[in-house]
């Protein structure tokens, strides 16, 4: 008798070990770096960091940790979760960064083994499910978006399942909660989300359309608990977009860092890539596990009875391809998408996983594998090969991907001592002024807020960047003493930041000291209006047609008519700015080396010199 319940419980011990070999392994991993594996210039996980000192700092979760007064860019569920993390054990955010990501993976892990246990009502299926869709080497997680993909993902599939087949209100107001939080989680499993609930909705009616009227009857109660619910959260991020910016949108936010999916080329490689990708993948053992067993999932949805399982997984994909795929509709329609290849990574990923265990599930019933010796077979090898698979998979990673080398090795001292000078120096909500790249560094490391940033990871579609970029030309470069005050005025700068990086970090420059390309510099878009403007001050500019992205630069990008700041406004290499506003300028920082300033931070005082 205990030799049977120990079987039956068999899967619960092997997931206990995953999550704990697990967890040893990552400690193993992450316990190496002395930096995030990321580059300090434009790099997610940094852009995230700085999330989560604006945070801990004392800044307001729900505005942008980098510019003053403005919406979150990298939406702050993960960042305040980790942020509290970091305070209640006093830890430095870059390695309550690393370890936090120890305590996701154990979460997720249960969470993602309770979905599937809930679905399937099956713990060998389940494990598999773990396996699959929360493997090693999703880690470490050091950004939102992996997440809300390891963590709100399953508990937002979670609740809509048990909404939709118990229909009890207390699974619409889980729902509710869960729906609103992904809206402070990440923007695209939002509206994904949101499509994949309408599309339940619409499909319900259209079943129920000769009885609709009890239909709305007995569900209104349940949906307008969910609408309770959700609402007041959705505010959080939603009442400036809508009644403070009237969702005008200054700049193109959508088609600048992905590809131009307004063409119709694109539109179609996407399509082909993406059935490759889940139908057709080879080139991978795990990705040749998940293609086998999404077929035979699509071949056990076929032959297999009506249950109230099977019909939700029907809508649920159709809901996952119409959020992907919308924007055959919405291009032409709205010249805007939904980031398909983001809807995909949430939604098609969790569809081929739940129709391949599907597919399992159907296997086990009519082959019999419900028996136990054939359970340990069948199910133990297919663990087995999928968690020796993540193992490597994370290894290699730790081992041998670039990023991961470039994490193994301290930040540059000159940044560390930087760093320590903000921290303890200055105001959480203090805006610096600088290129665009240092911009971002500063940020960064400390979450205080900046005049310019990467226009992609700002990520905030309701801001004037391009205005930003002008005025920032103007008050380094223009020829206008009383307007540069007055913009530092407007803007609330304290602090300019230089280094010698200042030049490259916008051009690059060959070994002669020749600039040959463009890297990050200012920018706007070519317009009579933004021309004049320049004009009217005195900064010169470069009109191109080119990315904005610096990391983003491919032919299926869109390039657009540009203004670059040019060059030819720097004053000098160590001091490029205009010499008028030297007076306004006291240094309270700086880094030699051999006896040369190669960095100094100078605190604006306008006072004085009224």
């Amino acid at each position: 008798m205990e030799n049977l319940i120990v079987k039956n419980k068999l899967p619960i011990l092997i997931l206990l070990f995953y999550i704990i070999f697990g967890a040893i392994l990552q400690y193993y991993g992450i316990s190496q770096f002395k930096s995030l594996p990321s580059p300090i210039f434009g790099g997610d996980y940094y852009y995230q960091m700085g999330v989560i000192w604006h945070i801990r700092e004392g800044g307001n979760p729900l505005e942008s940790s980098s510019m003053l007064g403005g919406i979150p860019g990298y939406l702050p569920l993960y960042g305040f979760l980790c942020a509290k993390f970091c305070d209640l054990f006093n830890l430095d955010t870059m390695k309550g960064m690393f370890y936090f990501s120890i305590v996701l993976f154990v979460v997720a892990s249960i969470i993602w083994f309770y979905l599937f246990r809930v679905l399937f009502r099956d713990d060998w299926i389940a494990l598999i499910g773990v396996a699959l869709a929360n493997g090693i080497n999703a880690y470490p997680i050091l950004k939102y978006t992996n997440f809300t993909h390891q963590i709100m993902l399953p508990l937002f599939i979670l609740t809509l399942y048990l909404a939709f087949k118990e229909r009890k209100i207390i699974y619409y107001a889980l729902l509710g909660l869960i729906y609103g939080l992904l809206t402070l989680s990440h923007m695209v499993a939002f509206v994904g989300a949101t499509l994949i609930i309408a599309t339940f909705i619409v499909y319900e009616i259209y079943k129920n359309r000769n009885n609709i009227i009890d239909y709305l009857k007995e569900n209104i109660k349940n949906w307008g608990v969910f609408g309770i619910i959700a609402l007041p959260i959705l505010m959080l991020y939603w009442y400036k977009p809508i009644f403070v910016y009237h969702l005008h949108r200054p700049y193109d936010r959508v088609h600048m860092d992905i590809w131009d999916f307004g063409r119709f080329d694109v539109q179609i490689t996407f399509l082909i890539d993406t059935i490759k990708r889940y139908l057709f993948n080879f080139l991978s053992l795990g990705g040749f596990i998940l293609t086998i067993l999404t077929w035979l999932g699509i071949y056990a949805y076929i032959k297999s009875e009506e249950s109230k399982l099977k019909e939700f997984i029907k809508i649920f994909c159709l809901g996952s391809i119409f959020a992907t795929f919308s924007y055959f509709i919405t291009e032409p329609l709205f010249k805007i998408n939904f980031i398909p290849n983001y809807m995909s990574y949430f939604y098609l990923w969790i569809s081929s996983i739940i129709i391949g265990l599907y597919g399992l599930s159907y296997l086990k019933e009519k082959y019999s594998l419900n028996i136990i010796n054939r359970e340990l077979i069948v199910f133990g090898t297919l663990f087995l090969v999928l968690f020796a698979n993540t193992t490597y998979g994370f290894i290699n990673y730790i081992e041998n991907n670039k990023w991961a080398q470039v994490g193994k090795h301290p930040l540059p001292e000159m940044y560390i001592s930087l760093q320590h000078y903000i921290l303890t120096h200055t105001n959480v909500n203090d805006v610096f002024l600088s290129t665009k790249e240092l911009s971002f560094m500063i940020n960064s490391l400390t979450g205080r807020k900046v005049m310019v940033d990467r226009w992609a990871q700002q990520n905030n579609p309701y801001a004037n960047l391009p205005q930003r970029d002008m005025d920032t030309a103007i008050i380094l470069y223009g020829n206008d003493t009383n307007k540069k005050l007055e913009l530092i005025k407007k803007y609330h700068i304290k602090y300019l930041y230089w280094d010698y990086n200042w030049i490259s970090t916008e051009f690059y420059i060959d070994k002669y000291g020749r600039i040959v390309g463009i890297y990050d510099p200012l920018m706007t878009y070519d317009t009579k209006e933004n021309r004049e403007y320049l004009n009217k001050y005195g900064v010169k500019y470069i009109p191109i047609y080119y990315w904005i992205d610096p990391s983003c630069r491919n032919e299926y990008v869109r390039k657009f008519h540009i203004l670059v700041i040019s060059p030819e406004n720097y004053y000098n290499f160590t001091h490029p700015w205009k010499p008028d506003l030297d007076k306004y300028l006291v240094e309270v920082w700086n880094y030699t080396y051999n006896g040369q300033k190669i960095a100094v931070l100078y605190k604006i005082n306008l006072s004085d010199n009224q």
